[in-house]
């Protein structure tokens, strides 16, 4: 577990005489990197006689910018220890949104939707998403989160303290499902068919998503004793839920070996992004690639889940909220499937 990959120092810096110094790390790096991703773009757009990105993508960019870096830089300011801690969770989620764009952008123009179509909609994800997400869990976890608060800025405080943990994928899925339509209506888009085209780039968002939970420790698995159990340290979110529970002493040095379900779920992501590639160009229909991942994701959501050790069952039965939430997904599906048929070209005679 990393929730903190690294630190950038903020004070180093290349003594240029009589031109004062070059800051080289910390600040000075980070706009360095900016710059050269802003140039990168707009040079590739413009030798592909188009424009400079739309206002989206610098907003996308920005705001990912400011979630793995500024925020926790002045974070930093009042910690023991110096310089911009560049956390995990926050630069897999940056990762994740930016290579699911590249992705469904590179592939958007072989099917006749410019680019920056997919950049305006992965601005819109990025906030729906993380607010949906966080909703969610807000809704679920409602009493642990805000089980201390006083005030009204208690209250805000706790609902917006992301660093404390608290997104639920498939808050962010609904949410983005929801903004996705009135996104499509307003364009006057082929909903079914941009959905078809960016379904892979959701999967390999997923698992980047889900190895920033990895770093962080969340999403954590039951105990277990295969040979690829993992074991989390001391004020790991798997050590603190199984000191609670009892299952581990004062003394312990760390927690009992559990499965990681976050690395099964991102080989899931990543082996249904290919799947999900591979369908595509066999689909008989728009919107097969949506019903196949309708059909699909849920299953093997559902039985990671029954790995899970941080969830309980819900509504009296055993199955968690994910669980049901996984069924009414693959009910949808089977919809889908039945009024859209068929998912598969017949082959010849």
């Amino acid at each position: 577990m990393r929730p903190i990959l690294f630190r950038i120092p903020l004070n180093e810096s290349i003594d240029l005489g009589p031109l004062g110094k070059l800051p080289v790390f910390g600040i000075g790096l980070l706009l360095g990197v900016w710059l050269a991703v802003g140039l990168f773009f707009w040079f590739r757009a413009r030798r592909a006689g188009g424009t400079t990105p739309l206002a989206g993508d610098f907003v996308t960019f920005g705001l990912g910018g400011a979630a793995i870096v500024l925020a926790p830089s002045i974070a930093a300011r009042f910690g023991p220890n110096p310089g911009i801690p560049i956390f995990g969770y926050g630069l897999m989620m940056c990762l994740g949104f930016v290579s699911a764009t590249l992705l469904a952008a590179r592939r958007a123009t072989k099917v006749g939707f410019p680019p920056e179509t997919i950049w305006d909609l992965t601005f819109l994800f990025l906030v729906s998403g993380v607010g949906g997400a966080r909703l969610f869990y807000l809704i679920q976890h409602g009493d642990r989160v805000f089980a201390n608060c006083r005030s009204a800025f208690d209250y805000l405080k706790a609902a917006v303290n992301l660093p404390d943990g608290g997104l639920v994928l498939y808050g962010g899925l609904i949410a983005g499902a929801v903004v996705y339509w009135r996104f499509c209506r307003s364009r006057k888009l082929e909903a079914w068919k941009l959905g078809d085209l960016i379904v892979p780039s959701v999967f390999l968002g997923i698992a980047f998503g889900r190895l920033g939970c990895f770093f962080y420790g969340c999403c954590f698995g039951d105990r277990c004793e295969l040979p690829w159990a993992v074991e989390f340290p001391v004020d790991s979110v798997p050590f603190k839920a199984q000191l609670q529970r009892g299952f581990l002493p004062d003394d312990a040095a760390a927690s009992l070996p559990i499965h990681p379900t976050q690395l099964y779920s991102v080989i899931d992501g990543l082996l249904l992004c290919l799947l999900t590639l591979a369908y595509y160009p066999i689909r008989t229909r728009d919107g097969s690639v949506v019903t196949l991942a309708l059909l699909t994701y849920p299953v093997t959501r559902f039985f990671i889940e029954r790995l899970r050790g941080d969830e309980m069952g819900q509504f009296g039965t055993s199955l968690t909220i994910a669980q049901w939430i996984s069924l009414a997904m693959f009910a949808g599906g089977i919809g889908l499937a039945t009024m859209r048929p068929p998912l598969l070209r017949r082959s010849p005679g």
